[in-house]
């Protein structure tokens, strides 16, 4: 993924962050003549969310923060009793694809 495409997630979600705290001029809209082509949002089995962040050596605390979701979110997910959906999906296909992004972006400071 080029950073271009993974700066624009992120301002994507920071406008949708920004909408949901009550500035409803937030966000942009775009019209394009021939809309692109979207995959659809990976799903993952438990053992492979578990795999993904043992190989960020991070707890289920600080994986669940990076996501943005509760650590019991994590725990569901490793546990098979949930699995990630929308946004947090598409968050761990992008760490999956380049784990070094976290790092990239200071969301994970090693040292």
């Amino acid at each position: 993924m080029s950073k271009e495409m993974f700066d624009s997630i992120m301002t994507g979600l920071g406008e949708a962050l920004e909408y949901e705290r009550g500035n409803k001029n937030a966000g942009r809209s775009r019209v394009r003549e021939k809309p692109p082509k979207i995959r659809p949002v990976k799903s993952y089995s438990k053992e492979t969310i578990k795999s993904i962040r043992l190989s960020l050596n991070l707890s289920q605390r600080a994986f669940a923060e990076v996501l943005g979701v509760s650590p019991k979110t994590v725990e569901a997910w490793e546990s098979g009793r949930n699995h990630p959906a929308g946004s947090a999906s598409r968050m761990i296909e992008i760490i999956e694809q380049d784990n070094g992004v976290l790092e990239h972006y200071d969301m994970v400071l090693h040292g």
